[in-house]
C-alpha cells in the first residue's frame, strides 16, 4: 500500500495475554461466538487468532510465570516510527517495557505504559491497509477502546504526545465530561474515549476494550455461568448505546456493548 493508505492513530488489533490460552479462548467462544485460526509463531508456538465477522482481530498470548503479569487485553495503535514512540514514552515518565520488536512478515510494535499504569502497543504494519472496514459496528468485534484513568488530565497528554491525539471534551450531564482522542490523520474520527477510573475501584489506570454483541443483556447473564465475572450490570449511555463491564476466567476486563445505531 502506498502512503496515502496509512491510517494513523488508530487501534487495529488486541491481544489478550492470557495465563490459560484455553480457558480462556473456550470462554469467548460460547460467549460472542469467536472461532480461531491458528498460526505457528517463532518462540512463542501456536498463536490463536481471533475470527469474527469474516476477518481476523486480535489474538491470544500465553504469559509465563516469569512475566508475573495478571492477564489482560493490550491495544496496538498504528504509528510511523514505533521506536520513537517508545523513546517518546519514556521521555514523557512513562516505561517501554517491550522495546521495538519486529514481529516476522507482519510489522514492529512495543509496548508502553504510561505513569500511572496503563499499557498499550505502538505498531507500524509492514503494509499499511487504509481505514479498513468503515461500517456500523458488528457483533463480536472490538467496537471501542477506552482509558480508564487515574488523571484523566495527565494521561491525555501522555498519549496525544505519543499517537498526535487531540482530546475533545463531552459534557454527559450528570455522567460529568466525557473525553474523545481525535486521530491525527483523520480529526473526524474518534481513535477511542477516556473518562476517570471510578473511585474506589482497585488497580492502576488501564484501557478497556469493548466487544460489540446483539443483546448486551442476554450475553451479561452467560458471563458468570461461563466462568467469567460481572463487573458492572448492563446499563445504558444515554443516545450512545448499552454496555456491561466484565472479566473472563483468567482475569482480563473487557466490555460489551450495543450502539443506538447497531
Amino acid at each position: 500500500m502506498s502512503e496515502d493508505s496509512k491510517a494513523l492513530g488508530k487501534f487495529v488489533w488486541y491481544d489478550l495475554m492470557t495465563n490459560d490460552v484455553a480457558k480462556a479462548a473456550a470462554f469467548y467462544e460460547a460467549l460472542v461466538s469467536w472461532t480461531w485460526k491458528e498460526m505457528e509463531v517463532e518462540g512463542m508456538g501456536t498463536y490463536k487468532m481471533i475470527h469474527a465477522a469474516g476477518t481476523e482481530h486480535g489474538g491470544l498470548v500465553p504469559l509465563r510465570p516469569e512475566d508475573n503479569l495478571p492477564s489482560h487485553w493490550i491495544g496496538y495503535v498504528t504509528v510511523d516510527d514505533v521506536d520513537a514512540a517508545a523513546a517518546k514514552a519514556v521521555e514523557l515518565g512513562g516505561k517501554a517495557p517491550v522495546p521495538g520488536t519486529d514481529i516476522p512478515g507482519v510489522g514492529r510494535f512495543a509496548v508502553i505504559v504510561d505513569p500511572k499504569g496503563a499499557a498499550v502497543s505502538p505498531f507500524k504494519p509492514l503494509q499499511w491497509a487504509g481505514e479498513g472496514y468503515e461500517g456500523p459496528a458488528r457483533p463480536g468485534t472490538f467496537v471501542w477502546h477506552e482509558l480508564m484513568a487515574r488523571d484523566p488530565d495527565a494521561e491525555g497528554r501522555f498519549f496525544s504526545q505519543i499517537f498526535g491525539w487531540t482530546v475533545a471534551s463531552v459534557d454527559m450531564g450528570r455522567m460529568g465530561f466525557y473525553h474523545l482522542f481525535k486521530r491525527p490523520d483523520r480529526p473526524d474520527k474518534d481513535a477511542g474515549g477516556m473518562l476517570t477510573k471510578p473511585e474506589g475501584t482497585e488497580g492502576s489506570s488501564m484501557w478497556l476494550p469493548y466487544i460489540g454483541v446483539e443483546d448486551v443483556d442476554a450475553t451479561a447473564a452467560r458471563v458468570e455461568p461461563l466462568g467469567g465475572t460481572l463487573h458492572v450490570q448492563p446499563r445504558d449511555i444515554p443516545n450512545v448505546g448499552r454496555f456491561a463491564v466484565a472479566g473472563d476466567p483468567t482475569g482480563a476486563l473487557f466490555a460489551l456493548f450495543r450502539g443506538a445505531a447497531m
